[in-house]
């Protein structure tokens, strides 16, 4: 087995936003809060930031060492066959398929995952669940998350990666006002709220996928959730240039 002489390579995936001041007011910029950065160089890795444009091939993918999906705005909902409510945020139908094609190719060529509220989001749907368009009106028990940043508790599997990384009953920062109501059978249901909304959820077989409806990057106690992306990196055979044989 070759050593590997590189950090891991960890595509995060980016927004896109107009800018509304200074000299490019009216340009589109891509758009990615730095704590992603910061939170996947602490755990050892390497960002690499990917903002919406044409499909990665498998080949170009096996490049990278694992896959952060990040948060953002409201899912298309015909991606999962809802009707359009007044309560969703305009849609970046470009963003949803190149996330949801990246998260495939992933899962083909077998990189570890890692989604984070939105990614979460995109996960479930990419394997034929389905969300919550709107809460708490969609499920009365779940407090409102969806205004501002919220702590809340989740109640964790211990048999599950996500527990190993924060613990069995983690407070943690959220911030969504949807979230995943039925997922594929692909995945397995690992954390939720009181409420009864999945909050972290981990793939049945394969690459490791570990998504969760927070943001693990907003809180340093939560790194434990990137440092067990790169860990499974690190796990995987070793290719003869130094990154995850894939």
């Amino acid at each position: 087995m070759a050593e590997r002489t590189r950090r891991p390579l960890i595509g995060v995936t980016a927004g896109t936003s107009t800018l509304m001041s200074g000299a490019w007011e009216g340009h589109e910029a891509v758009v990615l809060t730095e704590h992603y950065v910061a939170a996947i160089r602490r755990a050892g890795a390497r960002p690499v930031i990917l903002a919406p444009q044409d499909e990665w091939t498998d080949e170009e993918l096996a490049e990278l060492d694992g896959i952060v999906l990040s948060g953002g705005a409201d899912l298309d909902p015909a991606g999962y066959g809802a009707p359009v409510r007044a309560t969703d945020m305009t849609p970046a139908p470009e963003r949803d398929a190149f996330e949801t094609s990246l998260y495939r190719a992933a899962r083909r060529v077998g990189l570890p995952v890692l989604g984070i509220c939105r990614g979460l989001q995109i996960i479930t749907v990419a394997e034929g669940g389905d969300l919550h368009q709107h809460l708490p009106e969609d499920l009365p028990a779940h407090p409102r998350t969806g205004e501002r940043p919220t702590r809340v508790e989740v109640d964790v599997e211990a048999a599950s990666d996500v527990a190993l990384a924060v613990g069995t009953q983690p407070e943690v920062t959220a911030f969504h006002h949807q979230g995943a109501r039925n997922v594929g059978a692909g995945l397995r249901v690992v954390g939720r709220h009181a409420s009864g909304l999945p909050l972290a959820l981990e793939a049945v077989d394969g690459a490791p996928v570990l998504a969760v409806q927070w943001h693990p990057e907003l809180d340093r106690e939560q790194d434990g959730l990137f440092e067990a992306l790169v860990t499974a990196i690190h796990a995987l055979p070793a290719r003869a240039d130094g990154g995850a044989l894939v």
